[in-house]
């Protein structure tokens, strides 16, 4: 027979039973049982156990019962008398936690000391397979106190991706808490551990390494607290529009839930690394944000934003409130931000630069502030209001300025609201060479409508202006835009404008009235005749149609004439040669397509009744017979006998004439010569030189590359119709 103290004793418990306590009672009531058997070994064997918490299968606990139940016993603080357990558990899963299921669970503790007190592992450690987690290890400890029913538990060193996870709790009757901290945890690997419970939008990836604490506490109510920092958080979309990059940033928080009431209090800072989120880009090394945050939601009512306050130094300062209905789907039902500063040139950099960045405006240099509110409902923008505190744009390489702009701009979206007047002025602007000097502008807008007010607008130009009465448009923006304009052009210098734009020299002044303009269908039409003065005379379009002027492919259709022209102005203007005596021009049925013409009926001729000098020189001659074909005929008449002794010749008339159709010009003059062909022109005096066409039909392209080419011979530029200057 064995002695008592060689006793190793089984216990099976039925396969279910009621509640997990079981298994501590049992091993309190053996702390307390008489000490009248020595007794080495405990081994406790579980088929299952099922509670509304967790399900618990193939189990197999040993208790080393080496030295002895002995009074000793009493607490858990005695560890001389500690004893030794360990624990199999084939499955483990709690419920309601969405928590992975352990496997092949192992428990041991060499510091375990049971007593009425107390039950204790001071030294214990865990392993484990949990699923997506992979393997799991840990130190840990655990106390339960009977009397006040607290559990204390703790657990060290547990490898949770890539990084060392470290959890403490507190279980009572009353209440829990429970702490975890993470350090080194690698942000990828803990995306996909974490998809059960929250999950990065489709689409979304995320690396880097980021320490981080978890307080979660359950009393009256739960709260949880949450503090997280990343040196080197990166966070890229599919599409490549959202995307953050090296940066440095801290979160913390508190969550709590009360009474069916959310609450959520959020402050975070970015210090270091980049942003893109669409066109807007954030540096946070030039620029470091601090957000902070009060959120509310009663049950399942809409989220309401409390208070959020954005701060970037150097850029912007808004506060915002609102409320966002999330269900079916999130909306912005309404909110209200305000903006109490936005800095220049750092507002260019992070809100404008990107989407200006393929255009001729990529890189310009600004300053100066700005503020305003914002009020949004149903996910679009209600009521503007913005205010200008002297901003500045420059772009030197593109003579492209702005100064002092100040003002304040007012806008609402629904069509009948009440709007106040806007107001915008600026002290200097200039583009592409054109200049001007103090502008002040009155306007109100509203939905997609504009219109200015006090009908007399001074856009100063150069030396002169453009006087604006009428700018009115509707439904801009839209397929249905409408626009209206009318407006008077005081003399501007010819000279000065030439040069703005890089024209051959011009004389005289541009002067005259814009009719009413209007746009319409895609269609800019004008009530009237345009009219302008140069060259000392008078061109007048009329009929003028603009079609698609917005679009890729602009047409163009109008009628043109010219009166009294001044030879000797246009012909020094454009190195022609030399002129003088006064022509006409008319050109009917101009299309141009692409702002290059395509079809016309053009004239140009001597004034009727015109008494002034009509004299041509040599130049001119040479280049007025090349469009006829006679260019070579001519430049050897003048090349040998008495021409070559004139420099210049008398003139009784010029005509010449080009409609063009399907790229081919087809010529006409002043008249029928012998042969068969046609007066350019028709000589008087002595020497009499007779300039006379002989080709009927030109190809258009050729032609404007013969003009361009003499042309070029003057260092001149011009536009060959073909959108590229030569």
């Amino acid at each position: 027979m064995r002695r008592p103290d060689d006793w190793n004793v089984s216990i099976v418990l039925p396969e279910r039973i009621s509640g997990g306590l079981a298994l501590c009672a049992a091993l309190v009531g053996l702390g307390t049982a008489s000490p009248a058997i020595a007794i080495d070994r405990l081994v406790l064997t579980v088929g299952r156990i099922a509670s509304p918490m967790a399900t618990l299968e193939g189990a197999r606990l040993s208790l080393d019962l080496a030295k002895g139940l002995r009074p000793a016993f009493a607490s858990a603080k005695t560890p001389g008398n500690a004893l030794s357990l360990d624990a199999r558990i084939a499955h483990l899963q709690v419920r309601r936690a969405g928590l992975p299921g352990l496997d092949d669970l192992r428990l041991s503790c060499r510091g375990l000391a049971l007593g009425p007190e107390d039950f204790a592992c001071l030294r214990g450690s865990l392993e484990a397979r949990a699923g997506k987690l992979g393997p799991l290890s840990a130190a840990m400890s655990v106390r339960f106190q009977p009397r006040s029913h607290t559990w204390h538990i703790e657990a060290r060193g547990i490898p949770v991706a890539a990084g060392r996870t470290q959890v403490a709790g507190i279980l009572q009757p009353a209440g829990w808490s429970l702490e975890a901290r993470a350090v080194g945890i690698d942000l990828e690997q803990a995306s996909r551990i974490a998809r059960p419970w929250v999950s990065l939008p489709a689409g979304y990836t995320v690396s880097g390494r980021a320490d981080v604490r978890i307080a979660v506490r359950s009393r009256a109510a739960l709260t949880a607290q949450v503090a997280a920092r990343s040196a080197d958080l990166n966070l890229t979309n599919q599409p490549g529009t959202v995307a953050a990059q090296q940066v440095a940033a801290s979160l913390s928080g508190t969550l709590a839930r009360r009474n069916g009431t959310l609450t959520l209090h959020a402050l975070v800072h970015g210090s270091r690394g980049q942003a893109l989120a669409g066109p807007v880009l954030l540096d946070f090394g030039a620029n470091p944000l601090t957000l902070d945050a009060s959120l509310e939601r009663v049950g399942n009512g809409p989220l309401v934003i409390s208070r959020l306050e954005l701060r970037q130094r150097s850029l912007i300062q808004a506060q915002a409130r609102g409320v966002v209905q999330l269900a079916p789907h999130p909306d912005i039902a309404s909110a209200h931000l305000r903006v109490t500063s936005l800095r220049f040139p750092a507002a260019y950099t992070s809100y404008l630069q990107l989407a200006l960045a393929t255009t001729q405006l990529g890189s310009p240099q600004s300053s100066g502030r700005a503020s305003g509110s914002i009020d949004i409902a149903h996910d679009a923008v209600s009521r503007l209001s913005c205010a200008l505190h002297d901003i500045n744009f420059t772009d030197p390489a593109l003579r492209v300025l702005i100064r002092h702009v100040s003002g304040n701009i007012h806008w609402a979206s629904a069509p009948g609201a009440a709007v106040a007047q806007s107001e915008v002025s600026w002290r200097r602007a200039a583009a592409y060479g054109l200049k001007g000097g103090p502008v002040r502008l009155r306007f109100v807008a509203w939905h997609h409508n504009f219109a200015l007010l006090g009908g007399n607008t001074r856009l100063p130009i150069l030396d002169g202006a453009v006087i604006v009465h009428t700018l009115v448009g509707r439904d801009l923006g839209t397929s249905r835009a409408k626009v209206d304009f009318d407006a008077d052009v005081t003399p501007i210098s010819m000279p000065r404008l030439s040069k703005a734009f890089g024209w051959p020299v011009m004389s005289g002044a541009v002067a005259g009235h814009i009719p009413l303009v209007r746009y319409r269908n895609r269609e800019l039409t004008f009530d009237g005749d345009l009219v302008a003065r140069v060259f000392d005379g008078t061109v007048t379009g009329s009929h003028i149609v603009l079609k698609h002027p917005l679009g890729p492919w602009p047409s163009l259709s109008a009628d043109v004439e010219a009166r009294g022209l001044d030879l000797d102005l246009v012909t020094h203007t454009f190195a022609f040669g030399s002129m003088t005596g006064r022509v006409d021009a008319d050109i009917q049925g101009l299309q141009l397509f692409d702002w290059s013409p395509v079809a016309f009926d053009a004239r140009l001729y001597t004034m009727p009744g015109d008494r002034s000098p009509h004299r041509i020189s040599q130049n001119a001659v040479t280049r007025i017979a090349g469009l006829g074909g006679a260019g070579g005929a001519v430049a050897a008449a003048l090349e040998s006998g008495v021409l070559r002794f004139f420099h210049t010749f008398h003139y009784a008339r010029i005509g010449i004439g080009c409609r063009l159709q399907n790229e081919v010009c087809t010529m006409s003059g002043a008249g029928p010569a012998p042969d068969g062909g046609y007066y350019l022109v028709k000589g008087s005096g002595l020497p009499r030189l007779d300039i006379i066409g002989n080709v009927r039909r030109v190809d258009w392209p050729q032609l404007i590359g013969q003009i361009a080419a003499g042309m070029r011979e003057h260092n001149l530029v011009v536009n060959t119709g073909d959108g590229d200057g030569d």
